[in-house]
């Protein structure tokens, strides 16, 4: 399983960029995501400030900006 942020430009809608989160922080992005059942982790969501705020520091990148709609995404 591979998670990504994606971010949305808010204008065009088109995908800008996308992060890779490593699959070592699973349990970290499961506590960040607040997932209560295994299968929570194959489903998209948006994502808030507090949430991007978490997955930089989780990422070591920082990317937060107005600019942008985020996303988490799943991919098997």
């Amino acid at each position: 399983m591979k998670h990504e942020i994606l971010a949305f430009d808010k204008q065009t809608e088109q995908l800008a960029f996308s992060i890779e989160i490593p699959a070592d922080q699973i349990d970290k992005l499961a506590e960040v995501m607040a997932w209560s059942e295994p299968e929570d982790a194959i489903y998209e969501y948006d994502l808030s400030p507090e949430q991007i705020s978490h997955l930089e520091n989780m990422t070591g990148r920082v990317f937060s900006s107005p600019a942008y709609i985020f996303q988490l995404s799943c991919s098997v």
